[in-house]
């Protein structure tokens, strides 16, 4: 896990603060920072398991052997897929009696032709699923055939979690305190302000709404370059922004 506080210590120090001044503000590296999360995990998901490395950095993703029941649904059997589902990896599983059958993920065009033909339709030892539409609570679904399968098994990638840096600043200094990721009540001191406008004293507290990072260390200088492209075109600065994608390329080789 990558502390989103260090990560944002080294863009300013990748970006020589000393000499551009605090030109990153903690609300816009908020911004920044979902978006490159967002991209370098996409990233990784295109070469998803081409190495080990690959497989290793989403480790941190892999959610294995999720059970999820269906229920008859418009003669279909249906389940609801878990709140953080990103990517369904390897291949669904069912139990028939005690055998463990494979379950072949098809389209909608495939699910409708299949199913025309008895020869192809699915059955128990031959099943299919397919991730389809959302129920009333927006919720998105598994359908899985035949009528007689109960659960179903997968593995998949979750969602990211979404960064962000959470603070206070000193009325007098101005410098920012940055607040741990923790449930636990943070004190806001006397002659402070809390990031929402809430002032400190005695016995008040505020709840951090920080969230670090889901990937680990090697990450950093990929996470970072893409940060200081970013940061490059909105200043703008040719200089940063060459610099980016020259360690991103570095990173990728």
């Amino acid at each position: 896990m990558i502390l989103v506080s260090d990560l944002y210590q080294l863009l300013l120090d990748g970006i020589r603060a000393d000499k551009r001044g605090l030109s990153v503000e903690v609300e816009e590296y908020n911004r920044l920072i979902r978006l490159v999360n967002q991209d370098v995990y996409d990233t990784y998901i295109k070469d998803f398991e081409n190495n080990t490395e690959n497989s290793d950095t989403l480790g941190w993703f892999k959610v294995l052997n999720y059970s999820i029941d269906l229920t008859l649904s418009s003669g279909v059997m249906t389940g609801t897929m878990p709140e953080n589902y990103y990517y369904i990896i390897g291949k669904p599983r069912i139990l028939d009696g005690t055998a463990l059958r494979g379950v072949d993920r098809v389209t909608s065009l495939e699910d409708a032709v299949r199913e025309e033909d008895y020869l192809t339709k699915a059955t128990v030892t031959y099943p299919t699923c397919r991730v389809a539409s959302v129920n009333s609570l927006n919720q998105l679904q598994i359908k899985v055939r035949p009528s007689t399968v109960t659960k179903i098994w997968i593995d998949y990638l979750k969602t990211p979690t979404v960064p962000f840096l959470d603070y206070y600043i000193n009325n007098t200094t101005l410098v920012k305190t940055f607040l741990p990721m923790t449930s636990t009540a943070q004190s806001l001191p006397l002659g402070c302000t809390y990031r929402s406008g809430t002032a400190g004293g005695t016995a008040v507290t505020v709840t951090s709404l920080t969230k670090d990072l889901d990937f680990d260390d090697g990450d950093i200088p990929l996470l970072l370059s893409k940060l200081v492209q970013r940061v490059g075109a909105i200043l703008p600065d040719e200089g940063l922004v060459t610099t980016g994608m020259a360690d991103e390329l570095k990173t990728q080789d």
